[in-house]
């Protein structure tokens, strides 16, 4: 079998009841790596480090930091690119752009970094992008990893937009944000695009496994530029579509034309299944089995010198007379719809808190608790309801469960997932 890449696909509801009104439908996509493409070779990686060496990392969080970035290093390969920047009120390029030959004057560099001052950003993400774009790759990965514990400030509008122009290059961006001090918002905007997602790392014990799995994440990455498109027959809408593992992020989408849709889904990694849950519009059908959705995945491969590589699929639904169909839902798209439906309430919780409407915070937090109760996250569940208290009594959420919470029900905290909406993402 040829390496590529397997869809399978399962209905919310595989038989609907006739009716004169439109319905909705939930397909959940799950995706992953066929044919031995573990046999394929690595892409080169071209990794810029930022990190952030402000007077709140001394001590162990640094400690743990230069650990990690040393492990980084003997995990590299001749072919692979390096770079470190470090950043407080100013940036400093501390190792240039440069293949990995010479290990130990690496580790000697990442050994000297020492903490002080305050937080600047943008200055630190400047010199990154300016880094990671030195080596001339004609393929490979090439990603910076931003780890902070601080909030910047009033440069937030500018670190936003060094992303972006990255990301438009095909720089991804991954930011690892430690402790509680940290911009929750900025990161997840700063990430919003393919090929980037934020992470929360409550504790500094927690660094090194993060950055030693996100390096095997991108290691592991064997298709590029995963593009869906899906075409629906008269009447039918794609709602929404919303990547739900390994971690939950919503997906952009763009009708390209009528009852034609495309989004981009960036690079993935062979290390896990990929699925994504599709929101769809049927509209009213005759009893009968009918085509609903022509799925299209298009992808490179780069490591065997394949572009362009297609999987198709045709989404079917069969309608009965409503007197012949029971109610039923699949256990497997309600177990992701409800863990989705969870992160848009917390959400619309955190929006409605920042304009006063604590009550209705209180009730949407409430509800996206039950939603996790019904996933089997009891454990987050049981923080959320906490926090739905604590907002209803002082009007505001404590900083380290709001970042539980966000970064929880997206599966995005702790140790590093096995892949990304590479947004993932």
């Amino acid at each position: 079998m040829a390496p590529g890449i397997n869809l399978q696909r399962t209905l919310s509801r595989t038989v609907l009841a006739a009716s004169e009104e439109p319905q909705v439908i939930y397909v959940l996509l799950e995706a992953h790596a066929e044919g031995l493409v573990q046999q394929l070779p690595k892409l080169p990686l071209n990794l810029c480090l930022v990190i952030d060496r402000s007077s709140s990392m001394r001590g162990e969080r640094l400690a743990q930091v230069k650990d990690a970035a040393t492990r980084i290093v003997d995990q590299l390969g001749q072919d692979d690119h390096f770079a470190l920047v470090v950043f407080n009120d100013r940036a400093d390029v501390v190792i240039p752009a440069q293949r990995v030959l010479k290990k130990p004057d690496l580790k000697a560099a990442i050994g000297q970094i020492d903490a002080a001052g305050g937080t600047e950003m943008a200055q630190g993400m400047a010199l990154a992008l300016q880094e990671v774009q030195r080596p001339l790759l004609t393929r490979g990965i090439s990603r910076i990893l931003l780890l902070t514990d601080g909030r910047t400030y009033g440069d937030e509008s500018r670190c936003v937009e060094i992303a972006r122009r990255g990301q438009a290059r095909g720089i991804g961006l991954t930011a690892l944000g430690i402790g509680t001090e940290w911009n929750e918002d900025l990161l997840e905007t700063m990430t919003a695009s393919e090929n980037s997602r934020a992470q929360y790392i409550a504790t500094a014990q927690d660094v090194v496994a993060v950055f030693t799995d996100e390096l095997k994440r991108l290691h592991a990455i064997f298709a590029q530029q995963v593009q869906l498109r899906v075409e629906g027959r008269p009447g039918a809408q794609l709602r929404s579509l919303d990547q739900v593992r390994p971690f939950i992020a919503p997906v952009t989408l763009a009708e390209e034309a009528d009852r034609r849709w495309a989004a981009n889904l960036g690079d993935w990694p062979d290390t896990g299944v990929q699925g994504f849950l599709l929101e769809v519009i049927v509209p009213a059908l005759p009893a009968g089995d009918h085509p609903l959705l022509k799925l299209t995945l298009r992808y490179n491969l780069p490591a065997a010198n394949l572009r362009d590589q297609v999987r198709e699929d045709v989404i079917r639904v069969s309608v009965r007379p409503a007197e012949d169909v029971v109610y039923q839902v699949d256990g497997t798209v309600k177990h992701w719809l409800e863990r989705l439906v969870a992160y848009r309430l917390q959400a619309s919780a955190w929006r409605h808190a920042a304009e006063g409407r604590v009550q209705e915070a209180s009730e949407r937090l409430q509800m996206a608790g039950t939603r996790l109760l019904n996933a089997g996250e009891a454990s987050l569940a049981h923080t959320v309801q906490q926090e739905a208290t604590r907002i209803l009594r002082s009007g505001a959420a404590s900083e380290e469960g709001r970042k539980h919470i966000r970064f929880g029900t997206r599966g995005l905290m702790g140790r590093a997932i096995g892949g990304e909406r590479d947004t993932g993402a």
